[in-house]
C-alpha cells in the first residue's frame, strides 16, 4: 500500500492509492490550461484519450456549424485527496460526450434521455473493465465563438445541483479560440488543469 493519497468513492469509502503511479505513468509532457498556474492546491489531470475524445466531440481548433452551439459531456475517472496538504487531485480517464444534448450559443441542456445515454455508457465501460470502478468526477461544456471561458450563473447552478462535492470538477472550453479552464467543488473555484500527452 502506498502512502499519502485517499481515493474518493461514491460510497464514501477510501482506498489508499498512489496517484502518481496512475496519472504520471502516461505523461511525457503536460499541457497546462491556457491560464497562468494559479495559486491553488487542487488540480485536474485529463488523460490523452479523454482529451482526444473531448476535442473530437467539440471540434477543437475548428469553426464549424456543430460547435457554434454549446456542447458538453461527463468527466469519468477518480479523484484523490492528498492527506499531506488536503489538496484534491482529479484524474479524468474517460470523457462521455452528451451527443443528444440540446445546445444554443449560450445554453446547454442534458435532458433525461441524455443522462440515460451517458449513464448506460458509463455502466458499459465499468462492466468491460476489470476493477476500474470509474465514476463521474465532473462535466465539461463549451462556450463557443467569442465567449470567454468561465462559469456562468447557469453553469454555477448546474455545478451546485449535480457536481457539488469538493472532488468534482468542471471544465469550460472554447473550441474556436482553443482556450480552456478547470474548476472544482460546489463554488467552482478555478483550479490548475493539465491535459496529458502520450
Amino acid at each position: 500500500m502506498s502512502k499519502g493519497f485517499d481515493k474518493y468513492k461514491v460510497s464514501s469509502e477510501y482506498d489508499v492509492i498512489d496517484f502518481t503511479k496512475i496519472a504520471f505513468a502516461e505523461r511525457e509532457k503536460e499541457i497546462i490550461s491556457n491560464t497562468q498556474k494559479i495559486d491553488t492546491k487542487n488540480s485536474l489531470y485529463i488523460s490523452s484519450s479523454a482529451k482526444e475524445n473531448i476535442f473530437s466531440h467539440i471540434g477543437w481548433g475548428k469553426d464549424i456549424s456543430s460547435n457554434s452551439v454549446e456542447q458538453g459531456g461527463l468527466l469519468i475517472g477518480h479523484s484523490y485527496k492528498n492527506r499531506s496538504d488536503n489538496s484534491i487531485i482529479g484524474h479524468v480517464e474517460v470523457a462521455i460526450p452528451a451527443t443528444t444534448a440540446k445546445g444554443s450559443m449560450t445554453y446547454l441542456e442534458f435532458n433525461h434521455a441524455t443522462w440515460k445515454m451517458m449513464m448506460d455508457k458509463l455502466d458499459a465501460i465499468n462492466e468491460a473493465t476489470i476493477e476500474r470502478d470509474l465514476q463521474i468526477i465532473g462535466w465539461y461544456h463549451t462556450h463557443p465563438g467569442r465567449l470567454s471561458v468561465f462559469m456562468s450563473g447557469t453553469d454555477m447552478n448546474t455545478q451546485r445541483k449535480m457536481f457539488s462535492k469538493e472532488w468534482q470538477f468542471a471544465i469550460v472550453l472554447n473550441p474556436q479560440k482553443q482556450f480552456w479552464r478547470a474548476f472544482n467543488g460546489r463554488n467552482a473555484e478555478e483550479c490548475n488543469g493539465y491535459m496529458l500527452s502520450k
